[in-house]
């Protein structure tokens, strides 16, 4: 398999989702997801806001003008989405099967995934990338993770080469915030989001307050090492050649490496990953144009079920999806939005629920508006994943938090070399932080609007 996926084809005008162009943002899922999801898909959007933030540079009031686009045009300030498409609702009957069903076998989301480990080894938790309440949730399992034996937390977001500095980081008498930055930066450069580096802050509190005796909290970076600096062009995103040696001979099998090694020596780990990686009975579909190509190759999450079988399960993060017409499409609800439109509907309204699919009232129900059909007759969601964990409505959703300073006169040399987009080689640290955060700003392009 390819560390750079090929699920789609590249949209030159700005899409997300397609797998096949440029690197995504963190190997080949989130960092990776999305080499396309990300440079191909925020290459429009960060030049827009270069544009702007460099046209204000010379007006008499040119501070103002800049922060008002970075904080807003540019996506920096939090903000919620809107959801202006509800979901169909559902019949009766299902909302009914479904409310006396969850209210029976629901759990609270972290009691959920914490009860996963008493039946398996492995628990990836596939994300969306970038809602604020996922990596906070991730967080919040830390100490519940340690207290209840689970001394392992993988994240996609650091990488395999520089897990000596996340060890040192974790174990640290006191707190790095610097070091830890870097293992982000490093990992994907424009990844300067408070409630990911904060993750690692989570575990070193737990090691810091842990028991004489106890054994320390792990965070592994299973992330591979891409060379994003081969990228000369924008046409290099597409040649075979080039993303060959971008990859540097490395697969998602070699992400598997660190979690199968402590499986080994018999601890247990969760993983935190983008959705796609997290795969683990799923095969992911290739799509090109609304048609069915053939399945990727193994995700993450693949080769974990492969080596382990059912010991290891995936937990998707409710979460937007693709429509069928490919992974450059407009996003809808997940699963033909039936749990959405359950939760909106409830006389007690939304509340937060983790469940296991099989054998839910969800399980086993055709799914037709989802790229992630292809290949599937019927496509349901007991094959999609495992487990499910539903926080609270879309539209209440909050993009992640910027962390200012991120880019600076000291690492500006290094940012131009890692980014992944070429035109980006020259860019001032201005610039360089426009670019970055219209990445966030996919946020907005992503979720508004959801059909």
């Amino acid at each position: 398999m390819k560390s750079i996926p090929e699920l789609g084809r590249v949209s030159r005008q700005g899409t997300r989702g397609s797998t096949s162009g440029p690197p995504k943002c963190l190997g080949a899922g989130m960092r990776g997801e999305r080499i396309a999801e990300v440079a191909a898909g925020g290459l429009r959007r960060a030049d827009a806001c270069v544009r702007r933030a460099k046209a204000g540079a010379g007006r008499a009031r040119s501070a103002l003008m800049i922060a008002a686009v970075l904080l807003a045009g540019c996506g920096g300030a939090r903000e919620r989405t809107t959801a202006r498409v509800a979901p169909a609702p559902i019949p009766v009957a299902l909302a009914d099967s479904l409310e006396g069903w969850l209210a029976k076998h629901g759990r609270s989301p972290a009691d959920y995934v914490l009860g996963l480990f008493e039946r398996h080894d492995v628990v990836l938790l596939g994300e969306f990338h970038r809602i604020r309440h996922d990596p906070l949730f991730v967080q919040s399992l830390v100490p519940r993770l340690q207290a209840a034996g689970v001394h392992v937390l993988a994240i996609e977001f650091a990488r395999r080469e520089d897990q000596s500095l996340v060890d040192s980081i974790v174990t640290a008498p006191e707190w790095q915030e610097r070091r830890a930055r870097e293992v982000f930066f490093r990992c994907f450069m424009p990844w300067g989001y408070r409630e990911y580096v904060d993750v690692l802050k989570a575990a070193w509190r737990v090691n810091r307050e842990r028991p004489e005796g106890a054994p320390p909290f792990r965070v592994l970076g299973v992330n591979n090492s891409l060379d994003y600096g081969l990228f000369r062009t924008v046409a290099d995103w597409d040649d075979p050649e080039v993303r060959r040696r971008v990859n540097r001979g490395q697969t998602e099998a070699d992400w598997a490496g660190p979690v199968l090694e402590a499986v080994s020596r018999g601890e247990k780990v969760l993983a935190y990953c983008g959705m796609h990686h997290a795969f683990t009975g799923y095969r992911q579909p290739v799509v090109v144009d609304g048609a069915f190509v053939r399945f990727a190759d193994p995700r993450f999450g693949n080769v974990l079920r492969e080596a382990l079988g059912k010991r290891a399960v995936t937990v998707a993060l409710h979460a937007p999806w693709n429509g069928p017409e490919g992974y450059s499409a407009r996003f809808v609800h997940p699963a033909d939005g039936r749990l959405d439109a359950f939760m909106l509907a409830r006389d007690g309204g939304p509340f937060a629920v983790g469940f296991d699919v099989a054998g839910s009232p969800l399980g086993s129900l055709p799914i037709e508006n989802a790229v992630y059909r292809y290949g599937y007759e019927p496509f349901t969601l007991e094959q999609f994943c495992d487990g499910w964990v539903y926080t609270k409505p879309i539209g209440e959703y909050e993009p992640v938090e910027w962390i200012d300073g991120w880019i600076d006169s000291d690492n500006l040399e290094r940012a131009r070399a890692t980014a992944m987009n070429p035109r980006w080689r020259d860019y001032t640290v201005r610039r360089m932080t426009a670019g970055c955060l219209s990445y966030r700003d996919d946020f907005r392009r992503f979720l508004d609007g959801l059909e």
